[in-house]
């Protein structure tokens, strides 16, 4: 197996999910730490500019979205089980659902009990969360973030009012990480002020200290020129995995294309290669890289044609 490769930053709560991912299939990794905010002029190289963090490189394969990262973290280890069987849909879907209802809520109720919030980071995340992530402005709306974040405790506490270990079960699965790490942010960095707010502790506390037991498995540092290296001499693959679906909405193989994520962020192009029920793959090629393959989810992403731009 090629070397497994994160490009994250320690503050990131979708790379910790990433790092427990890792943890619970028992994989050793190397860690590549990228700056929290752009320009991050080693990995654009890599990504054609692909802004969310983290990302998961193989070699010349780069896996963009935590949920794709997850499924091709799923087929490396050998221990545990991210998508347990005939609960793989069930797993996928419940970390959708937790994520887009109480990430972005946790965020801003956690980021508005962090003075010091770098300037250059309000800027930089302001066009692309459409929220001015100043503090002082969070911390007025902090009843909407609060209430908005612990209607969805609520969910997941009568999910553990059983007595259950994990959510699907007695071992933990890709829903239990997609569950937690909203709440690791909240908790790490919110202080006892936030930590207090928080509802349903008594129920979510126990579930919470065994995810965090998972720990994140062993790595070891890289720096981004030794990551470019790996990519620079590697092969990429070549896909070819074909739905019809993609030519009933006017795509080829060999296209030219956008691919953007449907939330925030910003689009990324490349040579469509494969499109299938779960993913999309296109073709990404740097004078400083070489050819390297960009792997997206299909949920969350959409892509259309592009009009491709001279260097």
């Amino acid at each position: 197996m090629s070397n497994v490769i994160l490009h994250h930053y320690a503050l990131s709560p979708y790379s910790e999910k990433v790092r427990l991912a890792l943890g619970l299939k028992n994989i050793t990794w190397s860690s590549v730490d990228i700056p929290v905010w752009t320009p991050r002029p080693k990995l654009t190289p890599m990504t054609g500019g692909y802004r969310k963090t983290p990302i998961l490189q193989i070699g010349a394969e780069f896996y963009c979205d935590t949920l794709h990262i997850l499924q091709a973290i799923e087929k490396l280890g050998q221990r545990g089980a991210l998508y347990p069987k005939r609960q793989e849909a069930m797993a996928k879907a419940f970390g959708w659902w937790i994520e887009k209802s109480s990430f972005f809520n946790a965020v801003c109720l956690t980021i508005g009990n962090m003075p010091g919030i770098p300037q250059e980071l309000i800027d930089e995340r302001r066009p692309l969360f459409r929220v001015n992530l100043d503090p002082g402005e969070l911390r007025s709306k902090r009843p909407l973030y609060l209430q908005r974040l612990d209607a969805q405790l609520a969910w997941l506490a009568e999910i553990l009012s059983d007595g259950r270990k994990f959510i699907l079960g007695d071992e933990p699965s890709a829903a239990d990480l997609s569950a937690y790490h909203p709440l690791w942010f909240a908790r790490q960095n919110g202080g006892t002020e936030v930590n207090d707010l928080i509802a349903f502790a008594s129920v979510i506390d126990p579930w919470y200290k065994r995810v965090a037991a998972i720990g994140h498995g062993k790595s070891s540092e890289m720096t981004p020129d030794q990551a470019i290296e790996v990519a620079r001499t590697s092969r990429p693959s070549e896909p070819d995995e074909w739905w019809p679906e993609a030519q009933n909405i006017g795509l080829r193989r060999g296209d030219w294309v956008s691919v953007t994520p449907d939330d925030y962020g910003n689009a990324v192009n490349g040579k469509l290669l494969a499109w299938t029920a779960d993913e999309v793959v296109i073709r990404h090629e740097d004078p400083s890289v070489g050819e390297v393959n960009l792997r997206f989810p299909r949920v969350g992403f959409d892509t259309a044609p592009a009009d491709r731009k001279a260097n």
